[in-house]
């Protein structure tokens, strides 16, 4: 009977161990099927998984290929090869979980975004069913999981609006462990991008102060990547290069803005194309190396900037330029209706932004003008720019840079500043062997002419300090020659020509000096230039259109006595003082072969006919009476008028004139023309003699018009020369 009883509840604990482990053995596979069948109301989404594995001695819960699709759709939103769990259950009776691993294989997310809507936004929707709060305040559950890992992991990113997708493979992250009582947390990510370029990062978290520390290490990323984006606020066709870098950042989870990066950035083998498929921006190599970069105090701190072989193109088009038409309008912001009371508190912004040293290595600019009538295109290139500490300011730098102009000029500068005030600044710059030539298409637009020869040396030193400059200038032109202006419609009608003429000396050589003190408000680094081109651009207006008062201060000499050359009626040669005019005029031609002169002789024909009317009869009168040559020639005018009615037919209209109108009747008109006419012949013919025999000048160098144009008003009762500068033999009293 005993033995009976004992073989049935055998029996009985046999069957139900049996039961038992039939229960565990089919919770798993009921798990899956239920989970797979329902998962439409589980989560909204259709869901396959092949296995649910538990090993209930080892506490380890296995998932494998489980796939979540998309919302009504047969497109994989999510899968993974497998995911292990291992669990510790003792810990479980004392309201603690402690995981030993989880583990997740092969895990792939396809993440789409279509405006502000992404592919997994009605996964987050919220509960709308409200939860009754328990008041009872549950024991908190204290965790300790550890040795967290994604191996192998594939994340694909798609902008539909952009049609454009960043993949990221090979994804692994490890997280040792945390707990719910430890002080810090560590994190390592390692994955790849598709396109190219790799990221490393790891993260320290303190969970004790809320601090954090992020190491970030990227190699060679793809920025192709990016252009989408760039073609968002850009008209470009294509963006490449690399980028790597290795970063530390630091902050606090409590505040945001207390932030703070260190580390080395660079980017290699860049290249952005207009449109047009044209290089417009490119290096080989762009590296900052962040010393510290505190966002909170807005401060910046660099140790080095390097770019190597940069490359900019631009092109003048219209009243802008290639690089203001890339730049894609912004959409109109909505105006905010809600009234707004304006803050009247003012808070001070005070940044800072410092480099230790900055160094550009063989750097081009190519510049292409099509505002102009005329093809102009110019290459700067070898472009070295370097930085130093100051050996005479603490805390400025010195900053020197170096370049090439078109292939034969040069560019040198140095500056020394304070990085923390654009107000202090000295800076000094030259410019030499600039080929003229070069500039042709600026002088034919605006002023019409045609370049011919030249070169230019500039230099230019300023200092500048508060509200203040000081700045000495000089420019330096050898052989500077340009051809007769054209016929066609110009911006600006300046003798440019003439000016030069007027500047060079007998080498073709123009040394100008033009030194300025500037205070006030208006001295600003960025007026710099202005100011110095105003000063060395006002000496050539100058020269140009008041030449015989710049040539007068070269000379030294008043510029009325090389204006005109006053003549007598009664020899053809100027008086003593006039011929030092004459004197002068040829030694200007000498020495200046850039410009020639147009004498015009001028004459008011009535006027004079009048003055050598009374000359001739005063010297009939002296003859007459036998005091010819006396010394004597006033003879009053009673006396000379009854001199000349006694000489003449008995007129009652005649002796009722005047004596100017007796003296033209008394010489009569004939002979006065004739006088006349040989006066100016050979006061001219003197003139041309005494020029070419006597002083040597070029007969080409100089023109004696006879004939004055209509454009001169003369009102003298005598005749004289009016000179007349210019260049070539442009003729400017036509």
């Amino acid at each position: 009977m005993n033995t009976f009883r004992f073989k049935k509840r055998y029996k009985v604990l046999i069957g139900f161990v049996i039961l038992i482990a039939i229960l565990l053995f089919a919770a798993p596979r009921v798990g899956r099927w239920y989970i797979v069948k329902n998962s439409l109301d589980l989560v909204g989404r259709n869901m396959t998984i092949d296995k649910i594995r538990l090993n209930y001695f080892t506490g380890t819960i296995r998932i494998e290929n489980l796939k979540l699709f998309e919302s009504k759709s047969d497109s994989v939103f999510l899968s993974f090869k497998r995911l292990k769990v291992n669990l510790n259950y003792l810990p479980l009776f004392k309201n603690e979980i402690f995981v030993k691993y989880i583990s997740l294989d092969d895990p792939n997310v396809m993440v789409l975004q279509n405006g502000d809507i992404f592919n997994f936004s009605d996964l987050m929707t919220s509960d709308t069913l409200q939860v009754v709060k328990d008041t009872i305040p549950d024991k908190p559950i204290m965790y300790i999981i550890n040795n967290i890992s994604i191996n192998r992991g594939f994340v694909k990113y798609t902008d539909q609006l952009l049609d454009h997708s960043i993949s990221m493979n090979r994804i692994d992250l490890n997280i040792p462990g945390f707990t719910w009582n430890s002080d810090s947390t560590r994190l390592g990510v390692d994955f790849r991008f598709i396109d190219g370029g790799r990221l490393y990062s790891n993260l320290a978290l303190n969970q004790a102060d809320s601090t954090y520390s992020v190491t970030l290490k990227l190699d060679s990323l793809n920025l192709n990547i990016i252009e989408p984006y760039v073609e968002n606020s850009m008209y470009i066709s294509a963006i490449s290069g690399y980028l790597s870098n290795d970063i530390i950042i630091t902050g606090d989870m409590r505040s945001i803005m207390n932030i703070s990066v260190q580390g080395t950035n660079q980017i290699f083998d860049f290249q952005m194309q207009d449109t047009l498929k044209r290089t417009i921006f490119s290096f080989d190599e762009f590296s900052v190396d962040v010393d510290t970069f505190l966002l909170e105090q807005n401060r910046i701190s660099l140790n080095n900037i390097k770019i190597a072989r940069p490359f900019i193109f631009v092109e003048l088009i219209d009243s802008a330029n290639n690089w203001l038409n890339i730049m894609k309008p912004s959409p109109e912001a909505v105006t905010d209706t809600l009234h707004q009371n304006t803050d009247t508190l003012k808070t001070e912004d005070k940044s800072s932004f410092t480099f230790s040293k900055l160094e550009i290595a063989e750097g081009k600019i190519k510049l292409t003008d099509k505002t102009l009538r005329y093809p102009f295109e110019y290459t700067i290139d070898n472009i070295m720019i370097s930085s130093s500490p100051d050996k005479k300011i603490p805390e400025w730098i010195d900053i020197t840079m170096s370049a090439g102009l078109n292939g034969t000029g040069s560019f040198k500068a140095e500056l020394a500043l304070d990085p923390l005030s654009a107000s202090d600044m000295d800076i000094s710059l030259s410019i030499g062997q600039f080929r003229m030539k070069d500039v042709e298409p600026y002088f034919m637009h605006y002023f019409g002419f045609p370049v011919t020869s030249g070169r230019m040396n500039f230099s230019t030193q300023n200092s500048m300090r508060a509200n203040s400059l000081k700045s000495n200038n000089s420019i330096y032109f050898r052989k500077f020659n340009l051809a007769k202006k054209s016929d066609e419609k110009t911006e600006y009608n300046i003798p440019l020509r003439l000016a030069l003429g007027v500047m060079s000396d007998k080498d073709g050589i123009i040394d100008l000096k033009a030194p300025v003190e500037m205070e006030g408000e208006n001295v600003k680094v960025g007026n710099v230039r202005k100011i110095v081109f105003h000063a060395i651009g006002t000496l050539f207006v100058k020269a140009a259109v008041s030449p015989l008062n710049m040539i007068g201060g070269l000379f030294q000499v008043d510029p009325e006595k090389l204006e005109t050359i006053h003549l007598l009626l009664t020899d053809p040669s100027p008086d003593k003082e006039n011929m030092k005019s004459v004197d002068l005029l040829a030694d200007i031609l000498n020495k200046k072969p850039g410009l020639d002169i147009d004498i015009v002789y001028c004459i008011n024909n009535p006027k004079t006919a009048d003055t050598l009317a009374y000359i001739l009869a005063s010297e009939d009168y002296a003859r007459s009476t036998g005091t010819s040559g006396t010394g004597s020639n006033t003879v009053p005018d009673s006396i000379l008028s009854r001199f000349i009615l006694g000489k003449m037919p008995a007129d009652s209209l005649l002796a009722k004139s005047g004596l100017r109108e007796l003296c033209r009747n008394y010489a009569g008109a004939e002979k006065l023309n004739f006088k006349i006419d040989s006066l100016r012949s050979s006061q001219a013919s003197f003139l041309q003699s005494y020029m070419v025999n006597d002083k040597m000048i070029p007969a080409d160098r100089f023109r004696i018009v006879s004939i004055m144009p209509d454009s001169i008003k003369y009102e003298e009762t005598v005749p004289s020369f009016r000179i007349f500068f210019t260049a070539g033999d442009e003729n400017p009293v036509e």
